[in-house]
């Protein structure tokens, strides 16, 4: 696969919502910061595990995340968008976890994330 051009703006056709957590605090617990995420793909799979008790299956998705086409509502004065396993996601109001963060390389240069959330 050639990784050199970014994903197509068409094969990225939903938005979701990123939730970071705030900061530990007294009065903070279970609260979030809120930033959209725009042109990102979300594919939905279900995965099967076999546990001691029987067979456990976990609905998950898969997010991509281009660093060309993808974008991030954020303030003109904040970072770039990180990921981290303490962050949801939101979508179609479902709310997920995220499980895993894959950072896709392009030579030198970050091409896309693929996020694991359940």
């Amino acid at each position: 696969m050639n990784l050199s051009k970014p994903i197509p703006i068409a094969l990225l056709p939903h938005t979701v919502i990123l939730k970071t957590p705030k900061k530990a605090g007294i009065f903070t617990d279970g609260e979030y910061d809120e930033t959209a995420l725009y042109n990102v793909r979300f594919e939905q799979n279900e995965k099967t595990r076999q546990s001691k008790s029987g067979e456990n299956r976990t609905r998950g998705a898969r997010i991509y995340f281009d660093c060309v086409n993808s974008t991030a509502d954020v303030a003109f004065d904040a970072p770039e968008v990180q990921f981290n396993a303490s962050q949801l996601i939101e979508f179609c109001g479902t709310t997920y976890k995220i499980e895993a963060i894959k950072t896709v390389m392009a030579g030198n240069k970050v091409h896309h994330y693929k996020i694991e959330v359940i």
